[in-house]
């Protein structure tokens, strides 16, 4: 998944926001478009998102083509090699890469906006877009650093941890599938595959470009159709995941006798981003552990038992039901009671909700810190990519304080009381022979 995207997409804005004016579009071959004129800098921010392009999409048997596809795409075109393309982005004072996530994959860039600079980012935007060169070589270098970083990966507890938990919590839907990637399924893809894939699914139907920068928005409609200049505008069915058929209630042990702690990760697939509960949802979970040391889980495991050093719990946002995961790591033989003392925290929590201060503490936290993540275009674009592929309201930045501040109690705790069964969280536990 997109981590900058997922954290920036679960923090409240504040008031600033009501400066902002976002203009929202579709363009005739159907793509979405959101822009933000800030002409203090002279600069502009891009990115393009292909809905249904990320890692669900990958086929069974293979692994990392969503990602790989995005990589490569700044790794040359069929007109420039890998050094030359790179070599024009730099001579322009220009970023440009590709990402992925579970649902989506994207292309973005940075560029000054004087028109020759901004013109010519835009025209090697296309080429990366419409012709992506593929070589053999490059395709095997990303797959050789795919299959270290999982080599790497399998060597900690907390990464074995969280992979066996998204088996338990999807282990026939398509977000678990980077849970079951492997040596064998990575080194399996082929230059053909990601030609497939590209032509499939970077198409301009499922697009949503996200602006924002010193334009006017008839130079932002230029730039686009400069930018998507004969991207493919054929319909792919295959880009919404099926429902999440959650299970709840398994457990799974796993030795690491090289681990000197035991790795807990307990969840369970929860919320999807149109959950009416969302907010309640986010602020109940900054209280219970997503607010570091002002958490519950870090009060009783670490300042009170002395169970580990930080205790956490997250929240995800998806089109279907994303996770909600507490994890921490303690000495082998706490780790039955460290168990048991974190579901007490999370059960009281369902039961009776937060306390009026935790309450108005999260408030002052979530309303008053976003400006820190508001500050740049970069940021700015997150959001509004935030806003687009989860089909978010044009004032959800304007409204979203007003609806943090709104809740009470009671609010959260019928919300949690709705959507978490304590007993019915799945449980891996990994460490010990």
């Amino acid at each position: 998944m997109n981590a900058k995207f997922a954290l920036i997409a679960l923090f409240a804005i504040t008031p600033i926001a009501h400066a902002l004016d976002i203009q929202r579009w579709h363009t005739p071959q159907g793509s979405e478009v959101l822009f933000v004129e800030r002409h203090d800098l002279p600069m502009v921010d891009y990115s393009v998102i292909f809905k249904g392009a990320g890692s669900t999409a990958d086929p069974d048997g293979k692994s990392n083509i969503a990602a790989a596809t995005a990589q490569l795409l700044t790794s040359g075109t069929a007109e420039l090699d890998e050094e030359q393309f790179n070599a024009k982005i730099n001579d322009l004072a220009a970023s440009m890469d590709g990402d992925n996530s579970f649902e989506f994959s994207n292309l973005s860039f940075r560029s000054l906006s004087e028109p020759s600079v901004l013109n010519a980012t835009a025209d090697l935007f296309n080429q990366a877009l419409t012709r992506p060169r593929f070589e053999e070589t490059a395709l095997q270098r990303v797959k050789d650093q795919a299959i270290l970083l999982l080599k790497q990966n399998e060597s900690y507890p907390s990464y074995i941890a969280s992979r066996a938990l998204t088996r338990l919590n999807y282990p026939n839907h398509p977000y678990g599938k980077s849970a079951y990637q492997t040596v064998e399924k990575i080194q399996a893809i082929g230059r053909q595959d990601l030609l497939d894939f590209h032509q499939k699914n970077y198409t301009q139907n499922q697009a949503i470009i996200a602006i924002v920068g010193d334009l006017t928005r008839p130079q932002a409609e230029q730039l686009i159709v400069r930018t998507l200049a004969n991207v493919p505008t054929h319909v792919n069915p295959d880009t919404s995941a099926p429902p999440v058929t959650v299970k709840g209630g398994q457990r799974e042990n796993i030795p690491f006798p090289h681990s000197s702690q035991t790795t807990i990760a307990i969840g369970l697939p929860v919320m999807t981003a149109q959950d009416p509960d969302y907010f309640a949802m986010i602020v109940g979970n900054y209280i219970l552990g997503g607010g570091g040391f002002d958490s519950r889980l870090m009060k009783e495991l670490r300042d009170k038992r002395g169970y580990t050093y930080g205790a956490s719990s997250s929240l995800a946002a998806y089109a279907q039901a994303a996770p909600f995961t507490i994890t921490f790591s303690t000495e082998h033989k706490n780790s039955a009671a460290a168990l048991a003392a974190t579901q007490a925290v999370l059960a009281e929590f369902v039961k009776n909700g937060p306390t009026e201060a935790e309450l108005k503490q999260a408030k002052a936290h979530i309303t008053g810190g976003f400006p820190l993540r508001f500050d740049s275009n970069g940021k700015l674009l997150a959001n509004l990519m935030a806003v687009g592929v989860h089909k978010r309201p044009s004032d959800w930045f304007d409204t979203y304080n007003d609806k943090i501040n709104a809740l009470t109690v009671d609010d959260i705790k019928r919300a949690w009381q709705r959507k978490i069964q304590p007993q019915q969280m799945n449980v891996v536990v990994t460490g010990g022979k």
